[in-house]
């Protein structure tokens, strides 16, 4: 079940930040905004989009390459995530939600007043006499 505040909540089930969750222990591809790129294993992900990566290799724009054991990448740095071709995208994303799918607990209906159960009365005799 994913975990996390009512905003970072709504992230995950209302983008595509679900699909990058389910990469965790994956090893993958980041293409960054500064075109560098960085190649690892996702350790974690934040419900913005804040990846943790493990075992990474840091490539910049002039292709140097520098080995990191651990690196925090920011969300608003990412330009892509490239997502292995033995992911079927639409299941991962489908098991993914229903992996954090909770009870819906039915709430009692609200009591309606005098003046709204007269008002629908009405409504109703005005609809049956049409």
């Amino acid at each position: 079940m994913f975990v996390g505040n009512a905003k970072e909540k709504f992230f995950y089930h209302n983008t595509l930040l679900c699909l990058v969750k389910a990469l965790q222990d994956q090893s993958t591809v980041i293409d960054l905004r500064n075109d560098s790129y960085v190649c690892g294993i996702i350790s974690s992900v934040d419900g913005f989009m804040n990846i943790s990566m493990s075992n990474v290799v840091y490539c910049d724009s002039q292709g140097n390459e520098y080995s990191f054991e651990n690196m925090f990448i920011h969300a608003r740095n990412i330009r892509y995530v490239h997502v292995p071709q033995t992911f079927s995208i639409l299941t991962t994303i489908r098991n993914e939600l229903t992996k954090t799918k909770q009870k819906i607990i039915p709430k009692k209906p609200v009591e309606k007043s005098r003046k709204a159960k007269k008002a629908l009365k009405l409504h109703m005799e005005t609809v049956a006499s049409i």
